[in-house]
This record gives C-alpha cells, structure tokens and sequence, in this order.
C-alpha cells in the first residue's frame, strides 16, 4: 500500500522527466560527438542507464512531494488528477510533509554519493521557490523559466549519475580508471545550453491540457499572456526551428534533420488542427503534449542517432568496397 501510494507521487510525471533524462544521459554519454570515455561493455551501459533513471526518480519524488502537498496544488489536482495520493484520500497533506522531511538525508546523500552535489543544490534551491514560495504561480514565461531550471538539473544530473555508474564499474573491474569529467564543461555544456533553450521555447506544449485545474487555480500560463492562438504557434516553430539548428550545429547531416521535421511536423498537425476547424478536446490536447514527448526525445537522442547512421555509412562503403574486388 505505501510503495504504491509513493508511486502513485510520481506516475504522471515519469513519461515527460525520468525517461527523457535518462535518455538525454544515455545519447550524450555514448555518442562520438561529446568528450566522454567510451563505456566497458554492454553490462556497464545498463548499470549506467539504470543509475541514470533511478537518480532522476529521486528527485521527481523529492519534488513532486513538495509540489502536491500545497492546497492549490490538491485542488488542481482533484480535477486534473483525482486519482493522485492527496486528492484519493490514500495520505494527507500533513502526512506528506511529514514524509519530504523524512525523505531529505535520502535525497541529498545518494545525490552527493553519485557527485551530483550541484545538481543536487541547485534542484532544492529551484524545488523551494516554485513550490513553497510561490514559484509555480508567476506567468507564463517566467514559469517556462523555472520548468527549463528544473529540466537542466534533470538531465545534468542523470548524466552526472550515468558517469559515475560507468566510471564505478570501471572500477570494479580492475581497469585503469578516467577522470570524472565535467558535465558543463565545453561541446556537451553547450549542448546542454541547447537543449533547455528548446525547453523553456516549447514546454509550455504540457500546459494546454491542464487548462481547466490551471484557471481553477487561478495560474497565469503562456496561453493566457499571449493567447491560446499565438501560444499554439510558438509551440510550433520553435520546433520547426530547433529541428533544424541542433542537427545543423552537431554536423548531424540532412538525414536526422529530416526526421527530427518529421516529428515536427507531426506536432504541428496536432497542435493547430483546432484551428483549422476541428474541435478542441481535452484527449487532443493530451495527444499533442504525447507527441511533444516524443518529439523532443527524439531530439535528445539525436547525437546518437547521428553516430549509428554514420557507422551504418561506413559498413554500407566496406561492403560495397568489397563487392567491388
């Protein structure tokens, strides 16, 4: 019963933050593209993987207890999500801050433990004031802001974890062991500049399914500072957009290019065809939101993407190399 109704803490939020930061780690760390040793074997890619979620889990449960204790946040979610732990009855808002209390020595020192003491810091920093200081109740673009503070500690940090994984199993085994390197520090520092520009450009894609718990709440969001209309089209080209420059400032080639419009395209299709006639529905502004995610883990798998094609080129060359004696 407790496990599940700690589960329950996280469920709705797993899609759209545990495993994009886990495959944001995954995609950076092995690519060619960024500084990174390359990895022991397939049995410390798993162990790097599975460190990379669970951290992330951590700290999606660290924040998603202070967020769902607060009053505004229950009746939010008491129309949004009625099946969440408060809003069903299944622990109390009281119990919930008695257990955030509990949970803190657990957050910061499996976080300090993995070297994630920065991300660590700067998470709790950035979880206080959104939630415990008003934070989640600014406008839109300053709470599109606080969502691309928190992403990028996602995903520095499930990196940082995935490293460490790797570097730990190097360990293990004997092997001469690498420097730790820095995550921020040059072409995957500024990849990750990247990434949370397309975020705080395009997140706001999650929030035009919650419209209903957002003005019952009384939140000021992108689509009520620039109009659903307009809120819709930034959505869409920024993607457009980002679709073109990451695979073009990564030397990715035409061809991730080509899929990463795709996706783009796909969302664009499900963002605007309200205003082209259809009818909004709640279940279509979750489809989006659902393309979204899968359009922006595309993205972040990208660099690898790019790797596999490249490898795939070479193969393709040899063979043809070969038929050709």
């Amino acid at each position: 019963y407790h496990a599940y109704t700690i589960w329950l803490f996280t469920y709705s939020s797993l899609k759209d933050t545990v495993y994009p930061s886990a495959a944001f780690a995954t995609s950076t760390a092995l690519s060619t593209s960024f500084p990174f040793p390359a990895p022991s074997g397939y049995l410390s890619v798993l162990a790097s993987i599975f460190f990379s979620l669970f951290w992330a889990w951590l700290f999606l449960l660290f924040f998603s207890l202070h967020n769902q204790h607060q009053e505004s946040s229950v009746l939010e979610d008491a129309i949004n999500k009625p099946w969440r732990p408060i809003p069903s009855g299944r622990i109390t808002s009281s119990q919930t801050r008695l257990l955030l209390a509990a949970y803190y020595p657990i957050w910061f020192g499996i976080s300090f433990y993995f070297g994630c003491s920065r991300q660590c810091l700067g998470l709790t920093v950035t979880t206080w004031y959104y939630c415990e200081l008003g934070g989640c109740e600014q406008g839109g673009f300053a709470r599109n802001l606080l969502n691309t503070m928190g992403y990028s500690g996602f995903f520095a940090g499930a990196l940082q974890s995935f490293l460490f994984a790797q570097q730990s199993f190097v360990t293990m085994t004997g092997m001469p062991n690498p420097e730790m390197p820095d995550v921020y520090a040059g072409k995957s520092g500024v990849w990750l500049v990247m990434v949370c520009a397309l975020i705080f450009s395009t997140i706001h894609a999650q929030d035009f399914r919650d419209e209903e718990g957002d003005r019952a709440r009384g939140r000021r969001t992108v689509q009520t500072t620039l109009g659903d209309k307009a809120a819709r089209w930034a959505v869409v080209i920024a993607a457009v957009g980002w679709s073109i420059v990451i695979p073009w400032a990564l030397g990715l080639g035409l061809v991730v290019m080509g899929w990463l419009l795709a996706g783009a395209g796909m969302l664009a299709w499900c963002m605007l065809r309200c205003l082209l006639g259809e009818e909004r529905t709640v279940e279509r502004d979750v489809a989006a939101y659902k393309v979204w995610i899968g359009w922006f883990v595309a993205v972040i798998l990208a660099p690898l993407m790019g790797d596999g094609l490249e490898k795939a080129m070479e193969v393709l060359k040899r063979q043809l190399g070969y038929m050709d004696r």
